[in-house]
Formats: C-alpha cells, structure tokens, sequence
C-alpha cells in the first residue's frame, strides 16, 4: 500500500489562519489551490521506503492532481511521466503485468507496487490532503473546487 503525508511548509502563509490575505478559504478556485496556497513537503511510504519530496512551491492539490494524472495513463498506456506544475518534480511509473515500477526525479529510490494499490493512490493521497487542509481552515470543507476534485478522484 502506498501512503502519503503531506507536511505543511512553514514558509507558506496560508496554511495560518490570517494567511490568506481576508479571502474565504471556501471560495478559492482550481487555480488558487492548484498554483498558489497550501504548499507542502511530501512523504510517500512504499511498504519498504519512505521517499522524501522536500521543495518550496508544491501545493497539496497539485500533487494529488499529478497522482490522478499518472494513474490514468498507467491504465491506459502501460506508462506515465508527470511533472508538478511549478516545480517540476516528476514521478515516472512503466507496468508490467500487474506490478508498477515507480521512479522519482527526487529520489534514488525505485519502488514497485501493485497495480490495484496505485489505481487506490489519488484517493489515499486525497485523504491525507484533506486532514491536513480542514485541520488548517474547516471552512475548505465546503470549497466548491475540492468537492469537485473529491468527485474526480472517486469517478477514476
């Protein structure tokens, strides 16, 4: 099983709860989470390793949507490449049978796992998203956005 945890970076304002310069977290859009609030370190457990990713400029929603995006073309085509929006971390995954060799460009480490176990990657990564943002500001609960993406990742 993979798992994820998202460690909220403390140079990023906007996970305090006066950081989002007098904007509702409730009303942020796609790009406002996808680009600009809510960066974090993160730590992927593989079973074996526990792979660091610690850069600025990372936030949460945009590493989920890379995990929803790599899972799609590992179904489809047998492989993936995706790259973080701004950062341009990547994280490359080839299928064989029903196992996944994972790679990272910020890691030595090279993983394997199951198939069904990273098909259920985006929806554990989104979990772990969500704590650690409604534990930050309760009222994303209700961000139209982050209903949508929950919508997206469960229809995948």
């Amino acid at each position: 099983m993979i798992s994820f945890t998202f460690l909220p970076r403390i140079d990023d304002p906007s996970w305090d709860v006066d950081g989002l310069s007098g904007l509702p977290a409730r009303t942020l859009t796609a790009d406002d989470l996808t680009f600009h609030y809510f960066t974090s370190d993160v730590v992927i457990g593989d079973g074996c390793n526990e792979i660091q990713l610690r850069t600025p400029d990372l936030p949460v929603v945009d590493f989920v949507l890379m995990l929803v995006q790599l899972c799609r073309e590992v179904v489809s085509s047998g492989a993936s490449v995706v790259e973080s929006s701004k950062t341009q971390d990547s994280i490359t995954a080839v299928m064989e049978g029903g196992v996944v060799e994972l790679s990272c460009s910020f890691s030595d480490v090279v993983s394997t796992v199951l198939l069904c176990d990273l098909e259920e990657a985006p929806s554990t990564a989104l979990q772990s998203a969500f704590a650690v943002l409604f534990s930050a500001h309760g009222d994303l609960r209700f961000n139209e956005y982050l209903i949508e993406l929950a919508d997206l990742v469960r229809s995948d």
